[in-house]
């Protein structure tokens, strides 16, 4: 879980674009594009920039499946 937080640390400080994973209840498995905008460890909770639809999302690390730095 450490490694994880300061990984997404290194992504928040360098502004990476990510393909992000997560599930949501009654609608499944959603993909996005964004970047890490705040990082909570003690709440386990990760605040992204989604730049498809140019909001803001607040996914707790449970809910999270994936997140790899974006590729063309």
């Amino acid at each position: 879980m450490e490694r994880f937080f300061s990984k997404a640390e290194q992504w928040q400080q360098d502004n990476i674009l990510l393909r992000v994973t997560y599930s949501k209840a009654r609608v499944g498995t959603i993909t996005f594009s964004g970047r890490v905008i705040q990082i909570s460890p003690d709440q386990k909770q990760l605040l992204f920039y989604n730049d498809d639809t140019k909001s803001v999302l607040n996914l707790e690390l449970n809910a999270i499946d994936d997140v790899l730095p974006f590729e063309n």
